[in-house]
């Protein structure tokens, strides 16, 4: 039986590729019905800007110190890198590097690239578009992020309070659970309470902060200034209307 590593990857750039649990699942099909033996696998949330990453720089460590594994089992031959240069650099380094058997192994493309150099061109050149890609869509979130900026929207980063973000939109929805303390900080405002007053008087209805503490002035700070975003002014929802 064959052995294989398995590399799975999805891209913090928020690319359509499948999830790493639809990878692992595919990657492991393909495997039983190739009769292959997955001896360990390797995941991460990453950029393919760079393959300076924790778990494919684990992963060739372990290389070093084996040369039976036959295949780098990926659900994709952009999980391992969107860049060409990074593509080349790691067909160097399994082949004349480390000097193993090891050879990418892609389960739904051509891999026919190891004794074809034709093929390898043509694999070299997906890449290349795939770096395209790539670019195109931090194009696109640096675009979305200036246009929200203009706009005072969210621009990422920890949600302010009475909201959670929505995984790979950049967009905002309302969190029930503190939506009602947005609520309140914003009532007892319009009493003309000072920010230390709305502080003590949180902690006196027994409402606690996001991190399980008291209120302060500085925390009811925080939470007003986000006022036109809880009002809707934004493109995100509206808390306060």
């Amino acid at each position: 039986m064959r052995k294989a590593f398995a590399y799975y990857r999805k891209s913090i750039e928020r690319d359509s590729v499948k999830s790493i649990d639809g990878q692992r699942e595919e990657v492991h099909r393909y495997a039983i019905e190739n009769n292959i033996e997955i001896v360990e696998e390797f995941s991460e949330v990453a950029s393919s800007a760079t393959i300076d990453r924790e778990e494919f720089l684990k992963m060739f460590a372990s290389l070093k110190d084996r040369n039976d594994i036959d295949f780098i089992l990926i659900y994709r031959f952009d999980r391992i890198t969107r860049e060409m240069d990074d593509f080349g650099w790691i067909l160097s380094q399994l082949k004349k590097i480390l000097k193993v058997k090891t050879r990418l192994h892609s389960i739904t493309e051509d891999n026919d690239y190891v004794e074809s150099p034709e093929k390898l061109l043509i694999q070299t050149m997906k890449t290349y578009g795939s770096t395209l890609e790539r670019e195109a869509a931090v194009k696109r979130m640096y675009e979305g992020k200036m246009r929200k900026s203009k706009k005072g929207g969210f621009l990422g980063g920890t949600p302010p309070l009475g909201y959670r973000s929505v995984p790979g939109t950049g967009k905002l929805a309302i969190n029930e659970e503190e939506a009602s303390l947005v609520k309140q900080v914003f009532a007892l405002k319009e009493t003309g309470l000072s920010m230390n007053g709305i502080a003590k008087e949180l902690n006196e209805l027994g409402f606690i902060s996001r991190k399980g503490g008291k209120f302060h002035a500085k925390t009811v700070q925080r939470i007003i200034k986000h006022e036109r975003l809880y009002r809707g002014e934004y493109e995100d929802p509206s808390i306060l209307n």
